[in-house]
């Protein structure tokens, strides 16, 4: 009895897993509340974007607007001021979409991560 007792405690000895740092439990662990500092960041990013997107879309329609009427205003032939005014609604419009795919993808990323 005593000789099993000692070839199992030989069998289990060999069987213990040691670390391969000192201070590898304590690493990750850090790693690991890193991550989710860095995920209730994404979520309040993602809050920001979402108030300043729209922030800009107003200003950007009332700053569109602003230089519709000013443009307007000026004398000139009617064939630019319609050239001048496609160009600038154009280029709202560009950033406009620009704006919401990358919303949309912060967005859908926020989400996949969420469901992992």
């Amino acid at each position: 009895m005593d000789n099993e007792h000692k070839k199992m405690k030989q069998v289990m000895q060999m069987s213990k897993v040691s670390m391969p740092f000192d201070d590898f439990e304590q690493r990750i662990m850090g790693k690991i509340a890193g991550l989710e500092n860095a995920k209730s960041k994404a979520h309040s990013d993602k809050k920001y974007a979402i108030v300043f997107f729209l922030l800009g879309s107003i200003c950007g329609m009332l700053l569109n607007s602003y230089w519709m009427n000013k443009l307007e205003r000026i004398e000139m032939m009617a064939a630019y001021r319609n050239y001048i005014s496609i160009f600038f609604q154009i280029v709202f419009v560009a950033l406009i979409c620009s704006f919401c795919l990358q919303l949309w993808k912060l967005i859908k990323m926020q989400q996949d991560k969420s469901y992992q």
